[in-house]
């Protein structure tokens, strides 16, 4: 997978994206303010539908980055 080019699409709340429906249930169903669902196919293709208010939404890119960086820590120990 590490040597592929990987394809990532990204729907907006609201559009008529692949993951938009399910991403505003699983928000509706956890009663979060607002929600990411990430999914990676088996050939590390992925895409992505943020659900949620835009105020809520301007926090995404710092909660995913801080997710990006422990999961890069607890990867790298589990290779090793």
């Amino acid at each position: 997978m590490s040597n592929q080019v990987f394809n990532v699409m990204a729907h907006a709340s609201g559009s008529p994206g692949h993951f938009s429906e399910l991403a505003a249930q699983v928000r509706e169903a956890t009663g979060a303010a607002c929600e990411a669902l990430i999914v990676v196919d088996a050939a590390g293709n992925g895409g992505y539908s943020i659900a949620g208010p835009l105020e809520a939404q301007l926090s995404i890119p710092h909660t995913l980055e801080g997710v990006a960086l422990q999961l890069r820590s607890q990867l790298a120990s589990s290779i090793q």
